[in-house]
C-alpha cells in the first residue's frame, strides 16, 4: 500500500468545546439559545444514519462512519474524541473495519478507493483504488495483510493485497446478485450471501480464494434471501441473517445445519453476530429491539430497545462483551450483552420522548418514551434532576401524566394498556384495561378518576381504583390523537384523525359540539386558563384558536410544519406550537404573530409542558431529549 499525505479537516468536541459564557448541558455541551437546562443528552445520536460502525481493538472506542468523516468516541467516557474528514472531492464514507492489533481501520468511500487510517494521531498510512463505486464489504484478513471487498454493482467478490492494492483474485457471481461477505476460517475461503430471492439454487457460497472455485452453495430453499453473514469466533460455524426465512446456522466442516429460528415476530432486520460466549448469538429486529438468543434452546435469554424502528447494524466488540448497535432514529447504543444495560449510566431516553407530565407544583417532571420508560426529574434548586426509571412492560409510552398528589404516574401504552406506579417504589398499582391500539392521551380528573383517548376512537373515564370506566364516549370515525380537559374538571376537548374537534360532558358522558378543525389529522388540543377558548394544532401546519361560545374559529396561526403540541402560557395572552420541524413557536393572540422561536431540537417536539408560574417552558421531542426554555 503507498503512503500518502493529506490535510485533515480534524474537530475535537466534549466538555471544553463552549465557548466562554456559553449555556451548556450537565455534560458540558452547548444548549440552544433561549435553553437552560436538557434532560438527557444527545451524544452518539445523529440526524441521518450511520454507514457502518465498528469496535476498536481494545473495545474501548467507536468507530462510526458518517457523511464524510469518520467519528471516534470514547466508550468508557462517552465523549467525542474526533471527527476526521477523511474523504476528497465528493466521495462519501460508506464502510469501516478496524484492525484487532491496534489503532488503525479499513475504510472505503464511494468513490472505490480503500484507505488506512491510524485514528489515534490521526494518519493516513496508505490507500488504492478498486475501480468499484458501490463497495457493501470490507474485510481485513486474519494476518491483516489482504483485503477483501464486494462490489454490489457488478456483484464481485475480490481479493486485495493491502501493501501494493494489487488484486490477487476476482471471483464473478454467474446467475446470483451478491450482497454480503466475510473471510472463512484462516483467511483461506470466502463466505458470501445472495440477496436473490431464489427457490432453484444456493444463497450462502462458500469460495475458495487460492483457486476462486465453489466449494459449497448452501440453502438450496426458495425465497429467502441474506442479510448478513457471521463467522463465529472459533471458525467452525457461519451464521447467516435471512430476509424470509429463520435465521440459520451451519457447520463449515460438513455444511450440516446445526441452528435454525432465532426469529422474534414480524420481519427480522438485517443484522445478527455472535457474541464471545458461544452459547450466545445476537439479532436485530423491525421492532427496535436487540434480542441475545441461547444458540442450543433457541430461546431469548435477554434483550433491550434502543432504538425506533429497524436495528440496522449489530457490531460485537473484540472482547465479546458489548455490542454496539444502530437503528432507526439514528441512535448508536452501547450494551454489555451479559447484562442487557448499556456501559455508561446516561440519564436520558434512548428512544423519542413522546410525553411529558408535571406535578400541580411543578416540583415533579416525567418524561414517557417509546424505549419503555417513564423517567421521573425531581425540581432542586435552579432545575430538574434525573431520579428514577421506571420501566413499562412490553409496551412504548404514549401518554403519561402525573397524581395530583405528585405520587403517582399513570402510563399509557403502544400495547392498549394504562398502568398506574407509584413512584417511590416503582410497583404497579393499578391497570386499566379496554382500548385498543396506541393511548395517546391520559390526564388525571383528581386522585381516584382518569380521562384517556386512543386509536380504538374512544375517550374513557375511569374509576381508577376499581379499574373500570364510568363512560365511554364514541364518535369519532378514527383514532384520537390529543384531548384536554377545562380548567372546572367538567369538559374535555378530543381531536384525531378524522380532521375533527369535540367536546364531552364529563358528568353524562355525552357529546356536547363537534366541527371539522383542520385540513388533515389533528394532533392537539389545549383549553385557555379561563376555559373559554381553546386552541388546536394539526398535520396541516396550523395552529387554530377557537372560540367555545360560538364554537367558531377565532385566528389561525401558520407554524409551517406539522403541529404536534400546543399549550396556552398561564398569563392566557401566549399560544405555544411545538412541530416536526423541530421548533417551538410562541404567538402572540393579539396580532396572530410568532413573539419567540425556540430551536434547538433535531427532531420532532411530540409534547410541551408549563410551569405553573410561567417561568419555564419544557419540549420532548423525536431526538430522545427534553429541552427547558427560559420564558420572560
Amino acid at each position: 500500500m503507498k503512503s500518502a499525505a493529506i490535510v485533515l479537516a480534524v474537530a475535537w468536541f466534549g466538555p471544553a468545546c463552549a465557548a466562554a459564557g456559553e449555556a451548556v448541558d450537565w455534560l458540558g455541551d452547548p444548549l440552544p439559545t433561549g435553553a437552560v437546562q436538557r434532560l438527557g443528552t444527545r451524544r452518539m445520536r445523529y440526524t441521518y444514519s450511520a454507514r457502518d460502525l465498528a469496535y476498536s481493538y481494545d473495545s474501548a472506542r467507536a468507530l462510526v462512519a458518517i457523511g464524510r468523516t469518520l467519528e471516534v468516541w470514547d466508550l468508557t467516557r462517552g465523549e467525542r474524541l474526533g471527527s476526521y474528514e477523511v474523504c476528497e472531492g465528493a466521495a462519501e464514507l460508506r464502510l469501516v473495519a478496524a484492525s484487532r492489533r491496534g489503532p488503525v481501520a479499513l475504510l472505503a468511500d464511494s468513490a472505490g478507493v480503500v484507505s488506512e487510517w491510524d485514528f489515534e494521531k490521526p494518519q493516513l498510512l496508505g490507500e488504492f483504488p478498486t475501480g468499484r463505486e458501490r463497495l457493501v464489504s470490507l474485510r481485513y484478513s486474519p494476518d491483516e495483510q489482504r483485503v477483501l471487498t464486494l462490489d454490489a454493482a457488478t456483484s464481485t467478490v475480490e481479493e486485495w493485497d493491502k501493501a501494493t492494492g494489487k488484486r490477487l483474485i476476482a471471483i464473478e457471481p454467474g446467475e446470483a446478485r451478491f450482497a454480503c461477505c466475510i473471510y472463512g476460517p484462516r483467511g483461506k475461503t470466502a463466505l458470501v450471501g445472495s440477496s436473490d430471492h431464489r427457490g432453484d439454487g444456493p444463497n450462502v457460497f462458500h469460495y475458495d480464494l487460492g483457486t476462486g472455485k465453489l466449494l459449497k452453495g448452501l440453502l438450496p430453499s426458495g425465497w429467502v434471501g441474506v442479510y448478513d453473514l457471521d463467522l463465529s469466533p472459533d471458525g467452525e460455524r457461519v451464521l447467516a441473517r435471512l430476509r424470509y426465512a429463520p435465521t440459520t446456522e451451519w457447520r463449515l466442516s460438513d455444511y450440516e445445519v446445526v441452528g435454525q429460528g432465532f426469529k422474534a415476530a414480524g420481519r427480522p432486520g438485517p443484522s445478527a453476530r455472535y457474541a464471545g460466549d458461544e452459547r450466545w448469538l445476537l439479532t436485530g429486529s423491525r421492532d427496535g429491539i436487540v434480542r441475545v438468543w441461547d444458540r442450543h434452546t433457541g430461546e431469548v435469554v435477554r434483550k433491550w430497545g434502543p432504538h425506533k424502528g429497524w436495528v440496522r447494524m449489530i457490531r460485537v466488540s473484540p472482547d465479546g462483551k458489548w455490542a454496539l448497535s444502530c437503528g432507526d432514529g439514528h441512535l448508536i447504543a452501547d450494551i454489555n450483552i451479559e447484562t442487557g444495560q448499556p456501559r455508561l449510566p446516561w440519564a436520558r431516553h434512548t428512544s423519542a420522548v413522546q410525553t411529558l407530565g408535571l406535578s400541580g407544583n411543578g416540583s415533579r417532571l416525567v418524561t414517557g418514551s417509546l424505549d419503555r420508560t417513564i423517567r421521573v426529574w425531581e425540581w432542586e434548586g435552579e432545575g430538574w434532576k434525573g431520579g428514577s426509571v421506571i420501566s413499562v412492560p412490553g409496551a412504548g409510552v404514549m401518554a403519561a401524566a402525573v397524581s395530583p398528589d405528585g405520587q403517582r404516574v399513570l402510563a399509557g401504552s403502544t400495547d392498549g394498556v394504562i398502568r398506574e406506579f407509584d413512584i417511590a417504589t416503582h410497583q404497579p398499582t393499578h391497570l386499566l384495561r379496554g382500548h385498543y391500539g396506541h393511548v395517546h392521551a391520559i390526564i388525571y380528573l383528581d386522585a381516584h378518576q382518569a380521562l384517556s383517548a386512543a386509536d380504538d376512537g374512544s375517550v374513557r373515564l375511569w374509576d381508577i381504583e376499581k379499574e373500570e370506566p364510568v363512560h365511554v364516549m364514541t364518535g369519532h370515525l378514527g383514532g384520537i390523537l390529543g384531548l384536554a380537559v377545562s380548567p372546572d374538571g367538567r369538559r374535555a376537548l378530543s381531536v384525531g384523525r378524522d380532521c375533527s374537534l369535540r367536546e364531552w360532558d364529563l358528568t353524562s358522558g355525552r357529546s356536547l359540539h363537534s366541527t371539522l378543525a383542520h385540513r388533515g389529522e389533528v394532533y392537539a388540543v389545549a383549553y385557555s386558563p379561563d376555559g373559554h377558548y381553546a386552541v388546536t394544532g394539526g398535520r396541516d401546519g396550523l395552529v387554530v384558536e377557537w372560540d367555545l361560545a360560538e364554537w367558531q374559529p377565532l385566528r389561525t396561526f401558520r407554524h409551517g410544519a406539522w403541529v404536534k403540541a400546543v399549550g396556552y402560557l398561564p398569563d392566557g395572552a401566549t399560544i405555544a406550537s411545538g412541530g416536526a420541524d423541530g421548533k417551538v413557536l410562541l404567538w402572540s393572540r393579539d396580532t396572530a404573530q410568532p413573539v419567540q422561536t425556540l430551536s434547538g431540537h433535531t427532531g420532532a417536539v411530540n409534547a410541551l409542558a408549563v410551569s405553573p408560574d410561567g417561568n419555564r417552558l419544557v419540549s420532548g421531542s423525536d431526538d430522545t431529549t427534553a429541552l427547558v426554555w427560559g420564558l420572560q
